[in-house]
């Protein structure tokens, strides 16, 4: 599966991953020292839809450089055709920016996926929100449902016209990744297989 990537972006995103998982962080944080890198431009080669999570960092996860990610994070990685920040980053990272990759990043423990269970019994902010997201709590463990839910945000993302239309053109290409939390291990969804398989933590070689 090593070489089952669709593009440069997504190769990237897997190998900044290789070297977080080993320790080897090439990341540099935003700071005046390397501010002019980016003051004037950006190029991201991917946009990360990740939960609201604090433990997951998309950009520490991947060893991105400030500059390479545009990150959208709410409860439950939703995307909702009614949310307006949400279809206008995406807008904007498509049309403006021409990202190759729009990945829903799920994760281990996700506390939005879990109260899927309950919407009665949440505050009326929490509950309002989730129920938008077309989505149920589905599956025999926490894991399993919250890999269900980013599938079935992927199926939101291909409803978008202009994300659909991209997608046919070959311009953009959407992903799903689930993070464990507990052990660094990251999960790649195989669209052709229709499974979940673990990424290789070993480096790539030429």
């Amino acid at each position: 599966m090593k070489n089952n990537l669709p593009n440069n972006g997504m190769r990237r995103l897997l190998d900044g991953y290789r070297d977080f998982f080993n320790g080897n962080p090439a990341r540099k944080g935003f700071c005046a020292i390397h501010a002019e890198q980016v003051a004037c431009s950006q190029n991201p080669h991917s946009m990360i839809i990740s939960c609201f999570d604090s433990r997951v960092c998309p950009e520490a996860i991947f060893n991105t450089h400030d500059g390479h990610v545009c990150v959208h994070r709410n409860m439950l990685n939703q995307v909702c055709k009614r949310d307006e920040s949400m279809v206008a980053s995406l807008r904007f990272a498509v049309d403006a920016l021409k990202v190759q990759n729009i990945v829903i990043l799920g994760h281990s423990d996700c506390n939005a996926v879990q109260k899927l269970k309950h919407l009665e019994d949440l505050p009326p902010e929490i509950s309002a929100w989730l129920e938008r997201s077309h989505t149920s709590y589905r599956g025999a463990t926490l894991d399993e449902a919250v890999k269900n839910n980013v599938l079935d945000q992927l199926g939101h993302l291909a409803e978008i016209p202009f994300v659909a239309a991209a997608v046919r053109e070959k311009r953009l290409n959407l992903e799903g990744l689930f993070f464990r939390i507990d052990n660094g291990r990251l999960e790649r969804y195989d669209k052709n297989a229709l499974a979940w398989y673990m990424v290789d933590t070993e480096p790539e070689h030429e």
